[in-house]
């Protein structure tokens, strides 16, 4: 199979399919994995003949999720520095050499990043003819990807610790609140759309619907970024917060159908940790949270499961 990329009028289709193409050649790729021994000879044959050979372009559609190459990425990502340099030195005003340290370690910031990127598409190459090689690079792209989504000068990021290191105390302070204060709407906002979709399997009444905001908000803490994932994020959140502070919002109907929610959601949480939105101890905090309220828990099949993962430190 071969994707190409057009021009003029197709790139917007190009840009709708580039993800679903994704999948299907990730399908392609578990199909062939899991078939048996005379179903792979043909796979085998047609990568021998050239037929599997994914476009370069591609490459770029993924990691910058559909806007276009390394260069459009590179230039959206320095238009978004810009901007959040712009916002410091409006609230903080910043003087000329504190504004060129940040800059520059932003700079450090991007040519870091597309260095790893340049490093995934090397291995990307490699194995973009070989479909039963290419489902690996998944692993490789996703964290560019994240990158992408989130931005490039989180609390690792050379912007942030220059960051920390260059402004004034009293400058701090001020970037800190108006930060806080953003998180805080964000996550508000977040919030309402999660239980608005909740929703559709869990019918809440006008007062029930802020009860459950009001506890979010409370009882768990605001993510530090936001992203694609924060429906799942927000889920998780609430499902740890555990029947004796959920459960009175509810009446018996609707707290049966939360529990399926929060099987789901609890079901999320390696997702959430390989992502860089839960820490890796999260896992074992919710098991030892759950032992607290039940101790027969620490028997059950999945937290047997999970405390071995976490002895052997990874995630399953």
């Amino acid at each position: 199979m071969r994707f190409h990329r057009s021009d003029g009028w197709r790139l917007h289709l190009i840009r709708f399919t580039a993800t679903a193409l994704a999948w299907v050649v990730v399908a392609s790729f578990m199909q062939a994995a899991i078939a048996a021994p005379d179903d792979v000879e043909p796979v085998e044959k047609a990568v021998a003949e050239g037929d599997f050979n994914i476009d370069e372009s591609n490459f770029d559609q993924w990691v910058f999720q559909g806007n276009g190459n390394a260069s459009a990425g590179k230039e959206r990502l320095k238009a978004r520095l810009n901007l959040q340099v712009a916002e410091i030195d409006r609230l903080c005003g910043l003087t000329s050499e504190q504004k060129n340290k940040l800059l520059l370690a932003a700079r450090g910031d991007t040519k870091r990043f597309f260095d790893q990127v340049e490093e995934v598409r090397k291995k990307f190459l490699a194995v973009r003819q070989d479909q039963n090689a290419f489902n690996n690079i998944w692993q490789d792209i996703q964290p560019l990807q994240r990158q992408v989504s989130v931005g490039l000068h989180g609390e690792t990021s050379l912007f942030y610790k220059s960051l920390q290191r260059t402004l004034t105390e009293e400058q701090l302070r001020r970037y800190r609140e108006v930060q806080d204060e953003r998180r805080k709407y964000r996550y508000r906002a977040s919030i309402e759309v999660v239980l608005t979709n909740l929703e559709n399997s869990v019918p809440l009444k006008h007062a029930q619907h802020a009860a459950l905001v009001k506890l979010i908000l409370e009882e768990t803490s605001t993510p530090i970024a936001f992203g694609q994932y924060d429906q799942y994020l927000i889920m998780h959140q609430l499902s740890k917060l555990g029947e004796a502070k959920v459960k009175p919002l509810l009446d018996e109907r609707q707290w049966t159908q939360m529990k399926l929610q929060f099987d789901q959601a609890r079901g999320m949480e390696p997702f959430l940790i390989q992502q860089g939105l839960l820490p890796k101890d999260a896992a074992e905090e919710r098991i030892i949270n759950a032992v607290k309220e039940n101790p027969a828990d620490a028997r059950r099949p999945e937290n047997v499961v999970q405390q071995e993962a976490i002895r052997a430190e990874v995630v399953p």
